[in-house]
């Protein structure tokens, strides 16, 4: 019985040795962590194989206010983002924007809600999808798509 009492002491003592030499958590490095919550690009796919197009994005300042070219972080903090797929009326057989793949180019540390993953209707209003930036930060982008 007591060479039992040894081992369950001798395997705590152990457990706390480790627990005791671990390092405890460490502050993130502030040099990884970005404010950035745009997308830089977004691809749409009919299918898994095949044809790709761009979407056109149209980023807004916290007044509403477009903003056009090279842009810093601040200048649209608080607004919001518009992509659009303005795809030919000859592509209406081929593209059905009701039943589409998407895959967003964006920094290594944003996500996005709901996921892009799977198929999505882009149809009439769009949708409404949530990027997060490393800080936190929130932007809404709608997402459109329609023939001309």
């Amino acid at each position: 019985m007591n060479n039992i009492k040894l081992y369950k002491t001798g395997i705590l003592l152990a457990f706390i040795a480790i627990l005791l030499s671990t390092p405890g958590c460490t502050k993130v490095d502030e040099d990884f962590i970005h404010d950035t919550n745009t997308i830089e690009q977004l691809i749409l796919k009919p299918s898994h194989a095949g044809a790709e197009y761009r979407g056109e994005i149209h980023e807004f300042d916290k007044d509403g206010n477009e903003v056009f070219g090279t842009f810093e972080q601040q200048d649209v903090e608080g607004g919001y983002g518009l992509i659009l797929f303005a795809l030919s009326e000859s592509l209406k057989n081929d593209v059905d924007l009701t039943n589409v793949f998407l895959r967003a180019t964006v920094t290594y540390d944003e996500f996005i809600t709901p996921s892009l993953s799977g198929k999505h209707d882009i149809t009439g209003d769009g949708i409404i999808v949530k990027v997060t930036s490393g800080t936190g930060t929130t932007r809404q982008y709608r997402i459109r798509g329609y023939y001309e």
